[in-house]
């Protein structure tokens, strides 16, 4: 046993023909570059060869070890590996730490005795699928931190122990019958664990790996000799007897495989809306918000009436809500469409595109109407300050240039977690606030981003304590800004209201208090998150006085537009029946002067006939 020495190189033929020798033991030598020659080492059983600079393995290893049990050369450089087929004996076999790309069909042939695998922390891209149908021993299976899309299972039937965590392009589910043995499964998604139900507790997660309740007789003497030498801990596999005669009618006795991560509020197993309130509350959401936010822009956009520039703000306000709703019509045609079959679709939402713009969309949205709105509050009172002092209010133009000024400022905070500074695949509501259980890297963005909505909102209360002191000194008193100024009030109070228990959640997260339960978390975000953005245009449409005034413009242009075309429609209407009438009667009369003889006495009617009168209807502007 070498270990924690300067030693740094060793000699490629310093352990030849040592036949005697059965475990050989060296951690630490980072000078070697290449494997030892073991020639005549024959009775050779456990060997680790670990944190050196090993790049390539011989391909007539196995030959020179034909009792080698354990294998370990984790922390190595190995790129390619050899046949391991006539290491008969071969038992544990731990390759963690290296920069393997590919597991071949003949890799791991006929290893019939191989119980544990450790393959996590390479570059693993291509599992052949053939590679595993050999290991009919093989009971722990180790590939975090690769790069695997698909995991073959031929060969996988009696592993009780498999982890794949840090796979994200794997994404498959797995099935019970798949792997009838198992007992601890991490996989990259919880939503692969739905067809195991709840994780169980009758497994220690903070130990998955180690042998369960051996007595001393039971106990290898591999682990006896590592007992013997705690400074080794590279090697943590320990062979499980109890594995290995775990059969079927044993496995009953743990019906349920501890699996993780575990499926929850923010990781469903069968709707996204787990709650009918839920869902419609969401649709409600949508229609109110997509229809009043569109009959929003278009009394203020498309009325013939004065646009100043709060009502531009206001409607500017309105697009940013639409998006909201749009975003939120996402998630819920989303539910729709996977309903009770979430977790086959999850993980491929949650790592997609579509999962990306939704977010995208919904931040930028949020972030514009909370930008907006504290540019209106600074607009109003600026302009009761303008007014008092020169008499004249800001331009409409500097006030579009600030506005968009606030939409750069928001794409800016959508922008960043597309790179990876937040994140908006956290769960599948595509939000970058942070959710139990979630992943520490999304906490500061959301923590920053409620700071900066917290300073918004506290900038708006101030400028407006500020304007009301000046509303009632009547140092301002028209009556356009007047019901303006109200509507912004309102629309103040209420989205600050609204943003209150989102910015007490990321605190509490931030904290790591969690004091309210995941479902009702899941409801704030789904539901009060986005509830401004059908509250908003309604207070415009019920209560502000000018929404009226731009219908009343709006119905008064169409019926101006209406009456121009059907005075149109009738005077080209009467001219074209003037033209063939006077036409046909002029026709008929000659036809009618010319056949009437003379001796009859009757006179022509031509001098008599008179035309009918023509009206002119002017045209109407």
């Amino acid at each position: 046993h070498f270990y924690d020495n300067p030693i740094q190189f060793v000699g490629q033929s310093a352990f030849q023909h040592l036949p005697q020798l059965h475990t050989l033991s060296l951690n630490g030598a980072t000078d070697i570059r290449e494997f030892p020659d073991l020639k005549g080492t024959t009775s050779l059983e456990v060997l680790t060869l670990t944190r050196a600079g090993i790049h390539l393995l011989p391909r007539g290893m196995c030959q020179q070890l034909p009792s080698l049990r354990v294998l370990e050369l984790s922390h190595n450089q190995i790129e390619d590996l050899p046949s391991f087929h006539r290491c008969q004996r071969l038992e544990e076999l731990g390759l963690q730490h290296n920069r393997i790309q590919e597991i071949r069909a003949d890799t791991f042939l006929q290893l019939l005795a191989l119980r544990a695998l450790d393959l996590s922390w390479n570059c693993i891209q291509v599992i052949h699928p053939e590679a595993f149908v050999t290991l009919h021993s093989l009971t722990k299976l180790d590939l975090t931190d690769n790069q695997l899309v698909t995991l073959p299972l031929d060969g996988l039937g009696g592993l009780t122990y498999l982890k794949l965590q840090g796979n994200p392009a794997l994404s498959e589910p797995f099935t019970k019958e798949s792997f009838p043995r198992m007992r601890v499964l991490e996989v990259p998604y919880a939503y692969q664990c739905c067809a195991y139900g709840s994780c169980s507790s009758l497994f220690k997660t903070s130990n998955q790996w180690q042998a369960e309740g051996r007595s001393p007789e039971e106990e290898d003497p591999h682990k006896r000799t590592m007992e013997l030498f705690p400074g080794h801990a590279d090697n943590h596999y320990d062979l499980d007897a109890e594995d290995l005669q775990l059969d079927p009618e044993e496995s009953k006795l743990h019906p349920t495989v501890q699996c993780t991560p575990s499926p929850g509020p923010f990781k469903p197993c069968e709707h996204l809306f787990e709650s009918w309130t839920i869902r419609l509350g969401v649709w409600a959401i949508v229609l109110v918000s997509l229809l009043c936010n569109g009959l929003l822009l278009l009394a203020v956009f498309a009325s013939p009436g004065y646009l100043s520039p709060v009502k531009f703000l206001i409607g500017s306000l309105a697009g940013a809500n639409l998006l909201t709703g749009l975003s939120c019509g996402a998630l819920a045609l989303l539910d729709a469409l996977t309903y009770g079959q979430f977790a086959r679709h999850g993980a491929r939402w949650e790592g997609g595109t579509g999962c990306r713009v939704t977010g995208f969309l919904s931040l930028w949205a949020s972030q514009a109407a909370t930008f907006l709105l504290t540019l209106a509050a600074v607009q109003c009172s600026l302009s009761a300050s303008c007014v008092r002092g020169y008499g004249k209010a800001p331009s409409l133009g500097k006030v579009k240039a600030a506005a968009l000024g606030c939409l750069l400022l928001s794409s800016v905070a959508a922008a960043l977690p597309l790179f990876s500074v937040g994140e908006y695949g956290a769960s599948p509501l595509c939000l970058p606030y942070p959710v139990p259980n979630g992943q520490p890297a999304t906490l500061g963005f959301a923590v920053a981003l409620v700071m900066t909505n917290m300073l918004c909102f506290l900038t708006i209360t101030a400028t407006y304590i500020r304007l009301y002191c000046s509303l009632l000194r009547g140092e301002f008193g028209a009556v356009w800004d007047c019901a303006m100024v109200k509507h912004v009030a309102w629309l103040i109070f209420t989205n600050c209201l609204l943003y209150c228990p989102v910015a007490f959640l990321t605190f509490s997260s931030m904290l790591n208090l969690f004091l309210v339960t995941p479902e009702v978390i899941k409801s704030i975000l789904l539901v009060v998150l986005p509830l401004p953005a059908c509250l908003n245009p309604l207070l415009y449409l019920l209560f502000n006085p000018h929404f009226r005034d731009d219908l009343r413009l709006l119905r008064q242009r169409s019926q101006d537009k209406r009456s121009y075309s059907q005075a149109r429609g009738a005077d080209d209407l009467e001219k074209s029946s003037y033209d063939s009438t006077q036409a046909l009667v002029s026709f008929s009369d000659i036809d009618h002067i010319f056949e009437t003889p003379k001796a009859l006495g009757v006179h022509p009617v031509l001098d008599s006939y008179s035309f009918p009168s023509m009206t002119l209807v002017p045209c109407q502007q």
